[in-house]
This record gives structure tokens, C-alpha cells and sequence, in this order.
């Protein structure tokens, strides 16, 4: 019997091959954002393969991500940007790590931090155009410059968030930041980046950043709008069948009736080890998966195993691939890429091939 063998495949080459491709279309450098376990693909895998080829900038939500990447020591030579704000209270860990970067979302932080001792080189400032997220708001940038000039800073970078705004509300905003950032002295900044991979395909190169903030995109998922041909998905999940029943002379399948989950057709049901104890939520049910380069219908998730119609051409140890081309699944879940790949928790192994 085949055991635990569900997997998340990442191709190490078509990783590179994305990023690649992204820094050589826009001709910018990247941030690689690896939030969410490098949005479901593993944090640790993702970071210690793109630093081992040359790219060593990184950008996480939390702190704790940042702590987890540097668990691999040669990552503590990275740079890892941290997006939300840090409470003084837990400045000292940004202060000790080298690899660490803040950003600075309230012109309040940003004394507190040099307060505290945290050098303007391990500091980001965040603009915010009105999301209502997080930011320096737009009626501090007098204060902020002032501020700025009479200590004469220089900063690791300064950048803002466009998301999904209306192309022309986008163009406003791209000279606004513009604006920004000539009003405090564009050479005070390191780094500059606005766009998220969204914004980089609709708006394309901005030539006032140094970088481009891209996720998705180099994960080789695309969540709106016309696919890019050029990237290619990282992320398999795949498994071998576990074992084959015959259900002709059954009456139940797990703890349901065969009737209840329209089954009394099917004469054979293959499992697999893979449920809604992994992350692979019941909303997979009625979907379908690729056995030897056929679609099959998976009928049933538990907690740690899911039942799949099959004929008398599957076999076990057959391989099962899940989400072939995960950019196509949000209107047959009615749920975002991120929140199906964020969820695949760690009792599935991540693999780099």
C-alpha cells in the first residue's frame, strides 16, 4: 500500500525561469514576496533557492516570517523587508539582525524607531494613498521632510500600495508617488517600489522605482486578468493511490451512504491520502484531478483521506495530480488562489524537483 506519498512538488527551474523573465521584461530589480510560507509554497524552500541564484531581497508581513527565514543561516545575509508595523517592544530583534528591514508606517514610528537606536539603512517608509491599510499619511509628508532634512536621513527605501484601483485612478497615483518621493529627496532612498505583480503587469516599468514587489507572479499564478503565457506554475500536488475498492457490493463509503453522495453507479472508488486535515478543505468535492492524463471525479474529502470515481484502468500507486492549472481555479471554487494554496498546511511535505 502506497503511504503518505502527497506532495508539493516546486520546480526549481521554472521558479528561476519566472523571475528571470520578470526582471529581464521590466528590467527592474525584485523583491520577491514570500508572505503566507511564500503564499503556500514553503518560505524556507522559496528563499534558499532564489538566494543560492543571486537574488537576495525578500519581503514578509510579519516579523515571525522573517525570524523563520533566517533559521538558515546563510539567509541572515538577505535583506527581508517586514510590512506591517513593529511594536517597540519588539524593535530589539530588528536591531540585532542585519537581514532585517522595517517599514515605517506612521511618522510616530519612525521616531520611535531612531529612538530606539534602529539605524535609517534598516528602514523602509511606507505612503499610504487612502487604502485604509497602513502608511504615512499624506498630511505628515511636510512634517516627514522637515524631519528628514534636520537629521539628514537616508533610508533603506520608501514605497506604497496600488492594488487593484481604476487604470486612471493608477496613473494618478503612479505621479503622486512620483511626487513623493522628488519632495523628499529621491537620493535618500535605496529602494523604491510601488507595484504589486497586478500593477507591474497593468502599468508595466515605472522609471522612478529601483524594484519591482512581486508575489504571484513569480509563482507562476495569476489570479485576474489575461494570463501571461511566458510564466509557468512552480506547484504540483500530486500523490500516488493509496489503495482501489470495488463498491458494487457496498452500501456506504466512509461514514456516508453511497446514495447520499450520488455513488450507486460507480464501481470503483480509489483513496488517496490527502484531506481536510492538509488544508485540501470538502469544496475540492465534485471536482477533478488527472490520472494518467485523464480528469476523474473526486467524491468524498475526510479529514485525512479523499475518495476519487475511477475504472478498471487506474491502479494503485498511480500518480494523482490536484490543481494541473491553478490560475483556472477561482470561478470553479468561487474561492482566491491564495486562500487554496495558503491552507495546504505542513502535514504535507514541500519538495523542490
Amino acid at each position: 500500500m502506497t503511504i503518505n506519498s502527497t506532495k508539493i512538488h516546486i520546480s526549481e527551474k521554472n521558479l528561476l525561469h519566472n523571475i528571470e523573465y520578470l526582471k529581464n521584461t521590466f528590467n527592474k530589480k525584485i523583491l520577491a514576496v514570500v508572505k503566507s510560507n511564500a503564499y503556500g509554497h514553503d518560505i524556507n524552500l522559496i528563499t534558499k533557492t532564489l538566494f543560492k541564484h543571486g537574488y537576495k531581497y525578500f519581503a514578509v508581513a510579519r516579523l515571525s516570517e522573517a525570524e523563520k527565514i533566517i533559521t538558515d543561516p546563510e539567509l541572515k545575509n538577505s535583506n527581508i523587508l517586514i510590512f506591517e508595523s513593529i511594536g517597540k517592544d519588539f524593535l530589539e530583534p530588528v536591531k540585532e539582525n542585519r537581514a532585517f528591514h522595517m517599514s515605517i508606517n506612521a511618522f510616530e514610528e519612525l521616531k520611535e524607531a531612531l529612538e530606539y537606536g534602529i539605524s535609517p539603512e534598516k528602514i523602509q517608509l511606507k505612503i499610504d494613498f487612502g487604502f485604509g491599510r497602513n502608511g504615512i499619511e499624506l498630511n505628515d509628508l511636510e512634517n516627514l521632510k522637515n524631519y528628514i532634512e534636520k537629521y539628514d536621513l537616508k533610508f533603506a527605501g520608501i514605497y506604497s500600495h496600488l492594488f487593484s484601483v481604476k487604470y486612471s485612478d493608477g496613473i494618478k497615483m503612479i505621479n503622486k508617488f512620483k511626487e513623493i518621493v522628488n519632495f523628499l529627496g529621491k537620493e535618500r532612498f535605496e529602494m523604491i517600489h510601488l507595484q504589486n505583480s497586478l500593477m507591474t503587469e497593468t502599468f508595466g516599468s515605472i522609471d522612478i522605482t529601483t524594484h519591482i514587489r512581486v508575489g504571484e507572479l513569480i509563482y507562476g499564478i495569476q489570479s485576474e486578468g489575461t494570463p501571461d503565457k511566458n510564466l509557468k506554475q512552480i506547484f504540483s500536488l500530486k500523490g500516488k493511490i493509496a489503495g482501489i475498492r470495488n463498491l458494487e457490493n457496498s452500501n456506504y463509503l466512509a461514514y456516508n451512504l453511497k446514495s447520499d453522495l450520488k455513488l450507486n453507479e460507480c464501481r470503483f472508488i480509489a483513496k488517496i491520502k490527502i484531506g481536510y486535515g492538509d488544508g485540501f478543505l470538502k469544496i475540492n468535492e465534485n471536482t477533478k484531478c488527472l490520472i494518467n492524463g485523464r480528469e476523474f471525479k473526486i467524491s468524498l474529502i475526510t479529514m485525512d483521506n479523499s475518495f476519487i470515481e475511477v475504472d478498471e484502468t487506474v491502479k494503485e500507486g498511480d500518480e494523482v495530480i490536484f490543481y494541473p492549472d491553478i490560475s483556472f481555479s477561482r470561478p470553479v471554487f468561487n474561492m482566491s488562489i491564495y486562500e487554496l494554496l495558503t491552507i495546504l498546511n505542513s502535514r504535507i511535505e514541500r519538495v523542490l524537483d
